[in-house]
């Protein structure tokens, strides 16, 4: 669970949860954007540091709960208790590259393709003196190509999305999963967590599952999912993935609810 490190901060969590009344989201956002142009810093009970943006929404989450996707962020460290390879795509600000990497025998590549959040992701593994992590800031996508960048939710980095347009005022340039494979020479990976705003069956529905194998997958699903949750399971079914839900629960279908909105799959032929 993540606390302020500083009375500052404390003091900013607890405006944040106290009772509503009017202007308190301007006033909030004033307090974020004028007191804490360097951040705010938060520290768990394990001593991994992270500096938050506080007024922005995952950050304002973390404040008010203490944490963010906890029970998902529990089974990555879980998983990888004994070490292995994770890929953290869609790694925003470090939440779980920080947090994973704590355990030394765990390396991470850290992929997140908007250069607004670089910084910052950069800064918490070096605050954390992290030197198991590589970070790449590239877009996935089905191949080497240019995508646009977009962020439809100012107040929300980890909202940015990336597409294919012929013409946009700021492109990046994107390969495919399987190339991030061939080229750091990666066979088996242990867990690879994936959020990259609806498009992570795009990005996964074009991997080579006979050439590279990948122990557990944690992927993020809800509304913003391009597919069905019947196309998903019956995909990962036949590449001999289990779906279950963070808590490990089998899942079959999304009638009872997805916690976090996150599904984890286990890949039963990958001991």
């Amino acid at each position: 669970m993540f606390q302020p490190v500083f009375n500052t901060g404390k003091l900013f969590r607890q405006y944040l949860l106290a009772g509503s009344h009017a202007s308190k989201v301007r006033i909030q956002n004033l307090l974020g954007k004028y007191f804490f142009t360097n951040g705010i810093m938060v520290k768990d009970e394990y001593g991994t540091i992270l500096k938050l943006i506080p007024n922005d929404w995952i950050s304002r989450i973390m404040l008010m709960d203490d944490s963010y996707e906890n029970l998902s962020v529990k089974l990555a460290k879980e998983l990888l208790k004994n070490g292995g390879l994770f890929i953290d795509i869609g790694a925003n600000f470090g939440l779980y590259t920080c947090t994973v990497s704590e355990n030394k025998a765990v390396h991470v590549y850290a992929i997140e393709p908007n250069y607004m959040i670089i910084p910052r992701l950069l800064e918490n593994i070096e605050l954390n003196k992290r030197n198991n992590v590589t970070v790449m800031n590239v877009a996935l996508s089905n191949g080497f190509q240019f995508v646009s960048f977009d962020l439809p939710k100012a107040h929300n980095l980890g909202s940015a999305t990336f597409t294919v347009k012929s013409k946009a005022p700021f492109c990046t340039l994107s390969c495919s999963l399987n190339y991030i494979f061939q080229s750091q020479h990666i066979q088996t990976v242990e867990l690879i967590k994936i959020d990259i705003e609806g498009n992570e069956f795009g990005i996964l529905e074009d991997f080579r599952f006979d050439d590279y194998k990948i122990k557990n997958l944690i992927m993020e699903f809800n509304q913003l999912s391009k597919v069905s949750f019947t196309q998903v399971h019956s995909f990962f079914l036949n590449k001999g993935f289990k779906s279950f839900t963070i808590e490990g629960k089998e899942l079959l279908n999304d009638k009872s609810g997805i916690p976090e909105n996150n599904i984890w799959f286990v890949n039963q032929n990958v001991t």
